[in-house]
């Protein structure tokens, strides 16, 4: 096939949703490839210029299989529970990324949820907060600059990975721009798993010790990126695997498993703390 113009890439496992995802990017001028990594193989048949690999390692580690599976100069990553709510996005994208003329700039979509405009107020590396850095949704930017930063960050389990990328963008005196083109978090969607609860304590911990003090930010990565390695990329989930396997052996994890479930039951079983572990999800949801 030709060169895409616009490679769009994610870690996906909802088959169910794929033709609506794919259907709201709609006519576009720019020709576009999609490659979706996740467990979940669909029992239809996908267009030419979607392709699906099979793999049942953590959701950061199918991005970044998804990602150096791209054949395009121009890459965005996406997820299966959003849709697109402007016409002709990828063409608009395309036009405005190039009207900058800058190699090391992320082009932003701007984030909606459940049809209301939130890139106002989620859109920044702390959400309400004008003063710390604007961050991306659905971002377009240069495979190359992507490749050249390290791609995604092995500790990263499932989300605010692209955060992280965004930060590592402004280092290099980058920026990230909001775009015109809308994409829309549909709850409806998201049948199977909230990654961002599950795994929000994890990641975004990890994003604000590499990029914080205090609930401020700087520009002094307080560890070096590890990327993922090619062996076994496909099979064994690097780094914190979260529930996913990684690269210890089974029974090892299993047990590893094991004890984590215990935390969770014990906590379960203690009412007395209840109101204790809801303030601690409130101030989560909160930041």
């Amino acid at each position: 096939m030709k060169k895409p113009e616009i490679s769009i890439f994610a870690p996906a496992h909802r088959p169910q949703n794929w033709m609506d995802f794919y259907r709201s990017i709609g006519d576009n001028d720019i020709s576009f490839e999609i490659i979706f990594v996740g467990p979940n193989e669909p029992d239809f048949e996908l267009p030419s210029n979607f392709r699906f690999i099979k793999s049942y390692t953590k959701p950061t580690q199918c991005a970044e299989i998804a990602s150096r599976n791209t054949r395009a100069d121009l890459i965005m990553n996406v997820a299966d529970d959003y849709e697109f709510r402007t016409k002709r996005p990828l063409d608009i994208l395309y036009n405005t990324y190039k009207s900058y003329n800058n190699d090391k700039l992320i082009l932003s979509c701007r984030y909606m949820l459940n049809g209301e405009d939130r890139s106002c107020i989620d859109q920044r590396f702390f959400a309400g907060d004008n003063s710390s850095p604007v961050m991306p949704m659905f971002s377009l930017m240069s495979k190359r600059l992507y490749r050249d930063i390290g791609g995604i960050d092995r500790n990263f389990i499932a989300v605010m990975w692209d955060l992280d990328i965004a930060m590592r963008v402004f280092v290099l005196g980058g920026e990230v721009i909001l775009s015109d083109v809308y994409t829309d978090e549909l709850k409806s969607k998201s049948a199977g798993s909230n990654l961002c609860g599950e795994f929000w304590s994890h990641d975004r911990k990890l994003l604000e010790s590499l990029w914080s003090v205090d609930r401020k930010t700087h520009f002094n990565r307080t560890k070096p990126v590890e990327p993922f390695s090619d062996y076994k990329i496909l099979e064994e989930s690097q780094g914190p695997r979260g529930r996913w396997h990684g690269t210890s052996p089974v029974i090892l994890e299993n047990f590893v498993d094991f004890l984590r479930l215990n935390r969770v039951c014990r906590a379960i079983r203690n009412p007395a703390r209840y109101l204790y572990y809801a303030k601690k999800i409130l101030k989560r949801i909160s930041h």
